[in-house]
C-alpha cells in the first residue's frame, strides 16, 4: 500500500477536467490508481460458492464466508432416480429442469412420495440423498447450517406434505452414518418456491469421511417434488466451513 501512494505521488499532474455543472472532477488517471489503491489489499477474488462474509469465524476455525455446495443430479437430462448424488461448489448451468425420476412420475424435477420419514429409508421414489467428496482433512461444522430447496405439493387438495432432511456423517470405508441433525418444512405450494431448512450444529466430519444431506417426506396425504441443478432451481447446502478440496 505505501509503495502504491509513493506511485500515485509521482504521478504526474493532470488537469483538472470541467463537468457540466462546472464542478472539476479527478482525471481518470488518478481515478484508477486510487480504486487500485482500495481493492488491491482485499486480496484475489474468492470462490463464486461463497455466499456472504462472515467476520467473526476465525475462534470456530472457518475459512471465512458461507460456502454454498449445490444439488446435481447425475448424468445431466432425464434419468431414473439416481441416489448418492454429488453436491459441490459448482453452480448449475442447466437452462431447463428435467425429470430426474422417469421410474417414478412424468413431471419435471425429482418426486419424494411420503413414507416412513426415517433416515434409513430406502424405497425408490421415497427419498433423495446427495454427498460431497470424501474430506481431505477433518472439517469442523460448527453453526447454522441452511438448505434453500425448491419444492412443491402434489395437487391442491389434502394435507399438505413435510419434507424433511437429514444431515449425516457419512464413512464410505464402513458404510456407517452419524445422524448430525434434522429439519423439516411444510410444503404448501403447487408452484415451485424456494423453502429454507436449517440446523444448528457442533459436529466435525473426520478426514475420509462424506456429508450427506438426505431428503424424505414423513406425512401429509400428497407428494413432494423437489426441483434443482438449473440456473433457475439453484437449490444448495450453506455451510459456515468451507467444503472438501
Amino acid at each position: 500500500m505505501l509503495s502504491l501512494l509513493r506511485a500515485i505521488s509521482h504521478v504526474p499532474s493532470a488537469p483538472l477536467m470541467p463537468v457540466a455543472a462546472g464542478r472539476p472532477r479527478l482525471a481518470p488517471v488518478l481515478v484508477a490508481a486510487l480504486l487500485t489503491a482500495l481493492v488491491w489489499p482485499m486480496g484475489a477474488v474468492a470462490s463464486l460458492a461463497i455466499e456472504t462474509s462472515q467476520a467473526t469465524l476465525a475462534s470456530n476455525s472457518f475459512t471465512g464466508g458461507a460456502w454454498a455446495l449445490y444439488l446435481h443430479n447425475i448424468p445431466a437430462g432425464p434419468t431414473t432416480a439416481q441416489f448418492n448424488l454429488p453436491m459441490d461448489t459448482t453452480a448449475p448451468t442447466a437452462t431447463t429442469l428435467s425429470n430426474y425420476d422417469t421410474n417414478c412420475d412424468s413431471s419435471t424435477g425429482r418426486l419424494i412420495r411420503v413414507g416412513t420419514g426415517l433416515p434409513t429409508e430406502s424405497t425408490t421414489c421415497y427419498y433423495a440423498n446427495w454427498r460431497t467428496t470424501a474430506y481431505a482433512t477433518a472439517r469442523a461444522l460448527a453453526g447454522t447450517v441452511t438448505l434453500r430447496i425448491w419444492a412443491i405439493r402434489t395437487g391442491t387438495n389434502g394435507t399438505a406434505p413435510t419434507l424433511q432432511g437429514y444431515l449425516r456423517d457419512y464413512n464410505p470405508g464402513t458404510n456407517a452414518y452419524v445422524e448430525l441433525g434434522t429439519a423439516n418444512v411444510t410444503v404448501s405450494a403447487t408452484s415451485q418456491t424456494q423453502y429454507v431448512l436449517t440446523w444448528t450444529l457442533a459436529a466435525t466430519i473426520p478426514a475420509g469421511h462424506q456429508l450427506e444431506l438426505k431428503l424424505v417426506a414423513p406425512s401429509g396425504n400428497r407428494d413432494v417434488i423437489v426441483a434443482y441443478d438449473t440456473t433457475t432451481y439453484t437449490s444448495r447446502l450453506v455451510l459456515l466451513q468451507q467444503p472438501a478440496s
